[in-house]
């Protein structure tokens, strides 16, 4: 159970409570009338006027508070409560200034006049506290209908107060010198009993049920203090039927009763609402303070942040001046940091760039983009910064802007990338040198194969070929032939072994298809001889008239295309292999297909697939793209597009 709902529940029975103890001493009251009677008050009218003042003033500031509390955004039932205690205290001034004895209302006639002016005023009061405790529906009204409400209210007090004080006689007689209260009187009190005693058990529910009917958006009302109220008037008004002349005890009980049941009305509507704001100003005041000094430590944290980055921080208003620098901006540029504090940007910015930095920072302000990063790729240092001494150096940074109070304030985080930018530079100069040197290398391992083919082809083919020549000879020998025919067969099949073998590794190293027929034969030769050599059906799809280039160009692609056949049959596990060459404008591409198991990414990784490293060597030495396409279970697909507007 909360401690909102447990001081609620204490509040009910202490009033509760109290209630029984002031119903019992009233009975033992009215029990005892003829031991009250000999109880006298020497001087009523002051202390009859003194009490009823009080009431007026409470039930004036009931009204004031129902009118007030919300400006114009009311509910019909603050309206109605406020018009309601307003007429009830007009009603209570004119009840009081024609009580017996007051100057100018001396006679039974004058009292009828004061007692009607009471019960019209205890009537609205228990008329209004009973349709507060019917919690009716509740709406908005205009501030036209509230005013109407007001004037309809006053107007009927008006008319009332002409009726009685003009023509009393018109009215049931309340009062005379010889008996005192009339039996209308009388009867008409204990109809106001029944009234307050059935409001006060609404109110008691209501106060069980729940401890306010509105949230503070509008009239704010405790129900607890209503039910001691209604249940105060109802036993008051018990009293006021008792009495038989202004200096009867009874009348003070009974205004007495009145005056805690206004005080309860009061505590209920009045300081409720007067308290409800002001308690709200101090929780928010308190939330205040302590936002302001969670704010003050995080501003302190942040300021700690900013002094001790290691990147330089530089926050601009609109204008370009620089409002906020921390030390590693200063060190950064060569600037003492209050010396960058207040002065433009500009000077941190090489003059050439100056004009086209604040283009973009007021494009980037209206982009609507509240982060940007910039200079982040060692190629395009467009963010260039200039050191006190005039040198100028890249930075890689990050822009942020925001909006306060109307004003746009841009903040930029950035660091010194020289050192970073003079290694990627050495890097590529080191990758374009080894680059460079690939291609030299396979220039030189391409002329050097060509020698040794030629070699071997000239030179070794034509000794093999004379040896085989001399050994026919010898084969005509027949005393010979007959001695040796064994092992002169054997001579001649190991030389024509020796001279295909010569001839296989003669072409391995540089078939004389490419020199002889150009590339288109050579791929036809290397696609017949791949199928035979490995049982794998291998299809060329191609246009002889677009395979016509250079040397560099042949050379290079019928490489790459033996190195992709040699790791399908290595690797690959197919059974088909497809070729097929595609002829643009300015571009040659083709592509090597297979269904074959395919390549891991890991596989395509490792450092030691020399294969694939030098057909992408070998491409970007023609300025070429490569491009491995390979699931697993779904064969490889090598595509190569080459530039045919581009010297090798």
């Amino acid at each position: 159970m909360s401690s909102t709902t447990t001081n609620t529940t204490q509040r009910i029975l202490l009033v509760r409570w109290l209630v029984g103890v002031l119903f019992l001493v009233s009975c033992f009251f009215w029990a005892n009338q003829a031991l009250l009677s000999t109880l006298r008050v020497s001087q009523p009218l002051p202390v009859h006027t003194f009490l009823e003042t009080i009431t007026i003033v409470i039930f004036a500031s009931v009204f004031i508070v129902c009118w007030n509390a919300f400006g114009d955004s009311r509910k019909k039932s603050s309206a109605i409560l406020a018009v309601a205690f307003l007429c009830t205290a007009i009603l209570g001034f004119f009840h009081s200034v024609s009580f017996q004895g007051m100057p100018g209302f001396e006679t039974a006639t004058d009292m009828h006049k004061s007692l009607s002016f009471w019960l019209a005023s205890r009537s609205l009061i228990a008329v209004t506290l009973l349709g507060l405790a019917l919690d009716p529906t509740d709406a908005d009204i205009s501030q036209k209908q509230s005013y109407t409400i007001l004037f309809a209210g006053t107007i009927c007090t008006a008319l009332l107060a002409i009726i009685i004080f003009g023509s009393p006689h018109l009215l049931p007689l309340t009062f005379s010198d010889k008996t005192g209260q009339t039996t209308f009187k009388v009867v008409y009190e204990m109809g106001l009993v029944a009234i307050n005693s059935f409001t006060a058990f609404l109110f008691y529910k209501h106060a069980v049920r729940f401890q306010s009917d509105k949230t503070a958006e509008h009239l704010h009302i405790e129900r607890a203090p209503l039910f001691f109220a209604s249940a105060l008037m109802a036993m008051s008004e018990v009293y006021f039927s008792l009495y038989s002349s202004t200096s009867d005890i009874d009348i003070v009980i009974g205004h007495t009763f009145q005056l805690f049941a206004a005080i309860a009305i009061y505590r209920s509507m009045v300081a409720v609402n007067i308290h409800t704001p002001y308690a709200a100003l101090a929780e928010t005041t308190e939330s205040l303070v302590r936002s302001t000094e969670e704010l003050f430590l995080q501003r302190e944290r942040l300021s700690r942040m900013i002094d001790t980055a290691i990147d330089g921080i530089i926050t601009v208003d609109e204008k370009q001046i620089i409002i906020l620098a921390n030390p590693a901006a200063a060190t950064i540029f060569g600037y003492p940091l209050e010396n960058l504090i207040g002065a433009p940007l500009d000077k941190l910015i090489p003059m050439r760039h100056r004009h086209s930095h604040g283009n973009h920072m007021r494009e980037f302000g209206e982009a609507g983009t509240t982060r940007r990063k910039m200079g982040t790729h060692y190629e395009d240092f467009y963010v260039t910064g200039c050191k006190v001494d005039g040198d100028e150096f890249p930075i890689e940074a990050s822009i942020a802007h925001q909006l306060e109070n109307g004003k746009r304030y841009y903040t930029v985080i950035f660091r010194d990338i020289t050192d970073r930018k003079i290694a990627r530079e050495k890097m590529a100069a080191y990758h374009t040198q080894l680059s460079q040197l690939s291609n030299t290398l396979q220039t030189i391992r391409e002329e050097e194969r060509k020698h040794i083919a030629r070699e071997l082809h000239d030179d070794l083919g034509q000794l093999l070929a004379a040896l085989r020549m001399d050994l026919s000879l010898l084969q005509r020998d027949r005393q010979l032939i007959e001695n040796n025919q064994q092992t002169m067969k054997s001579m001649d099949q190991l030389i024509l072994t020796a001279i295909t073998t010569l001839r296989r590794i003669a072409t391995d190293l540089r078939p004389r298809a490419l020199d002889e027929g150009g590339l288109f034969f050579a791929l036809k030769t290397l696609q017949k001889d791949f199928s035979q050599r490995h049982k794998i059906e291998c299809e060329l799809v191609a246009d002889e008239k677009h395979l016509i280039l250079d040397d560099a160009r042949s050379t290079a692609i019928y490489r790459i295309i033996q190195e992709s056949l040699t790791n399908v049959a290595r690797h690959a596990e197919a059974n088909y292999v497809q070729i097929e060459f595609h002829h643009f404008s300015d571009k040659l591409s083709f592509t090597i297909t297979d269904n074959g198991k395919g390549i891991d990414d890991h596989d395509m990784q490792k450092t030691q697939s020399f294969g694939l490293v030098g057909m992408r060597e070998r491409v970007k030495a023609m300025h070429g793209e490569f491009h491995v396409v390979s699931n697993n279970g779904e064969g490889t697909t090598l595509k190569i597009i080459l530039p045919l507007d581009k010297e090798t």
